[in-house]
């Protein structure tokens, strides 16, 4: 009645796309490297280093694992210090898997939990498999076996999804470890192959000896003897290789059951037992070797009567061994196992009774484990899961040809588009020379108009030169020989002079009209203008007239793209207004001011005069006779500021004076 139990695949730590698994290395060679990945702890000051380092060193103490899961702890403490929520998962999950190989499994899954929330949350596929991996052999090794399935399949799905290709053959181990401990022999051996084949192709040694090692523990159940031992022996080969010594503990315990002769079974569970206790006492595996060393020395009793105390006693020594572990980790299919051992260790003992219940607890429980309805429970969670596989497929098949037909529409559309675009360069070619016929007769219209405005300006020019010599004239009159006229004179030479004056002013306002609506067809020529270079030209320009204060504040680069004459015709304009608005006032001083904010610039003038009629203020575009009577220039500033879309606003200030803020878009 001696059991072999099927190993389970190595416990991974997973962080970022490294994965590691513990028992690779000699015991000698990890614990140097571990030594020296120690030693730089000191002098790692970067955090994220640190926290690998830290992964590293947990690493590398796969086969010490209170050491591992000291430095576990510490690297836990330091990424939650950091607030690195990824690192915060892997560290979860790295103790957890300590804890789950320890056997610890009330300890274990709270991490396990926490870790999988973690990576659900940022979307961390590889990890998040992996998690859904660990998960599973938790349940799988409390024989929680309707659990550990929904997880495995769920790794699956999230590794298939995602094509991690890593993670495949690992999931099929599990499977295939799920469905031996259920006796489900052809299944397990089905997974298995599946991993063995893409273990090949990886050329994962590691992986090809775990697969190796399962496929050698169905042979022999199967009592097919040969097969199993050429199994075991290529399983050994690989692990010693990478010198893998809790996977050749696995190899010594499963190996040892094909021997039948009972000292060398003894020395090989023993062998593997000693690196168990060494490593992980509670592991699964260890206390099933430990049940069978109880069996092989309950063998011993049975063999030979002489020594037949001895030997129970041994047996029963191992037997209570490994119910404290079971106990504490609540291995069910261990516990399972150990109830055939106590009814047989108390029938070689003479206690009957005891015998008897520790047999029908055994049935019982066996009953529960593997039943036909617990079968059929992981038989029918597997088809749902296929069935859903089979589905998705299925659904990528019709969007796949409703994509094709969106694509034969799309051509269909794309030829009508063509048709459509030919007809309108059809339509465009005579709307084109339609057009061309207007611009020839637009042409035609602008010429004959050109030759008015010379005619205008030939008119305008005899206009001004007519009144502004008369004035010229009368003027040296009365400068030249005032004497000669009487009062009766002066008077009507006074009135000439006024009326010419009158007439000069009425010619030019209507040639400033003129102009003015001929500049709404002048073009603009906007370019980058240095804002402290028309500064200093109104400086020049005004600063030595009527005895005024003049200041300039403006940074020394600032630049405005626009029209430089437009603009300057704008400044100019608005300086000689207020200059005028201080002709009577004494001390009078005008403040240009330009500065810039985010994209945008800003210029202001300001003076301390007596300010903008409130007509103005009040509604600026419509106080067309105010700004008429304060001068033409401000009319200018308006029309310009509208062409080069200036916002122009005007404000009294409370101290006295007027101010124009012109924002430039």
């Amino acid at each position: 009645m001696i059991k072999a139990r099927h190993m389970y695949f190595p416990r991974k730590y997973c962080f970022v796309l490294i994965l590691l698994c513990f028992g690779c290395f000699t015991s000698v060679q990890a614990q140097s490297v571990a030594d020296s990945l120690i030693q730089l702890l000191p002098k790692t000051n970067e955090d994220t280093a640190r926290a690998r380092l830290y992964k590293a060193i947990v690493d590398q103490l796969g086969d010490q694992p209170d050491r591992a899961l000291r430095y576990a702890n510490m690297g836990m403490k330091h990424v939650s210090k950091m607030g690195w929520a990824k690192g915060i998962g892997v560290y979860n999950g790295m103790i957890g898997r300590i804890y789950s190989d320890q056997g610890a499994y009330a300890k274990a899954k709270p991490y396990l939990i926490a870790e999988l929330k973690i990576h659900q949350k940022n979307q961390d596929q590889f990890n998040l498999a992996s998690c859904q991996i660990a998960l599973g052999t938790l349940y799988l090794r409390q024989g929680q076996y309707s659990k550990a399935l929904d997880e495995y399949l769920s790794a699956l799905k999230t590794a298939e999804k995602s094509e991690l290709k890593t993670l495949i053959p690992i999931i099929y181990n599990n499977l295939s470890a799920l469905y031996f401990e259920q006796n489900h022999f052809d299944k397990s051996l089905e997974y298995d192959q599946k991993a063995l084949a893409l273990y090949q192709e990886f050329g994962d040694t590691l992986g090809i000896a775990t697969t190796y090692s399962g496929i050698a523990n169905q042979f022999q159940l199967k009592a097919d003897t040969l097969q199993a031992i050429r199994y075991y022996q290529q399983a050994l080969r690989g692990f010693q290789s990478i010198k893998a010594h809790i996977k050749m503990a696995e190899v010594y315990q499963n190996q040892a059951l094909l021997v039948k002769q009972l000292k060398a079974r003894l020395q090989l569970q023993l062998k593997a037992q000693a690196i168990w206790d060494q490593s992980y006492p509670a592991y699964k595996l260890s206390i099933t070797n430990l049940g069978n060393i109880g069996w092989s020395f309950l063998d011993s009793a049975r063999q030979n009567s002489t020594s037949k105390k001895l030997a129970l006693d041994k047996a029963t020594y191992y037997y209570r061994k490994a119910v404290a572990l079971v106990d504490t980790v609540q291995d069910e299919g261990n516990q399972h196992f150990l109830l055939g051992l106590k009814a047989e260790l108390e029938a070689a003992k003479g206690n009957y009774a005891q015998a008897y219940q520790a047999m029908y607890a055994y049935h019982a429980q066996h009953d529960s484990i593997y039943s036909q309805e617990s079968k059929n429970k992981l038989a029918e969670a597997e088809s749902n899961f296929f069935l859903e596989k089979k589905d998705a497929e299925i659904a990528i098949q019709k969007l796949t040809i409703s994509n094709q037909r969106k694509i034969q529409w799309a051509f269909a559309l794309g030829s009508l588009l063509l048709l459509v675009i030919a007809f309108l360069f059809y339509r465009l070619s005579l709307i084109r020379r339609k057009s061309n016929q207007q611009l020839l007769q637009l042409n035609q219209s602008l010429d004959q108009a050109n030759r008015q405005k010379a005619q205008l300006l030939a008119v305008l020019s005899h206009d001004l030169r007519y009144p502004l010599s008369n004035l010229i004239g009368l003027l040296d009159l009365q400068k030249n020989a005032p004497d000669l006229m009487t009062p009766e004179t002066s008077a009507l030479h006074q009135a000439r002079i006024t009326a010419n004056t009158e007439v000069l002013l009425e010619n030019l306002e209507n040639m400033l009209v003129w102009s003015k609506e001929q500049m709404n067809q002048a073009g603009m020529d906007k370019q980058n203008v240095q804002v402290v270079a028309i500064f200093e030209r109104l400086r020049a320009t005004f600063s030595d007239q009527d005895q005024l204060c003049w200041y300039f504040d403006c940074p020394p680069y600032l630049l405005i793209h626009t029209d430089p004459n437009y603009l300057w015709i704008m400044l100019q304009n608005l300086s000689s207004n207020a200059s005028k608005a201080l002709k009577n006032i004494p001390q009078g001083k005008i403040l240009w001011k330009a500065w810039s904010e985010g994209d945008h610039v800003f210029m202001s003038i300001q003076d301390n005069g007596t300010g903008f009629p409130v007509s103005i203020l009040q509604h600026f575009d419509g106080a067309q006779k105010e700004i008429l009577h304060s001068g033409f220039g401000l009319q200018v500033v308006q029309d310009f500021a509208y062409k080069l879309n200036i916002q122009l606003t005007l404000e009294n200030l409370e101290e006295g004076g007027a101010k124009v803020l012109l924002a430039f878009d």
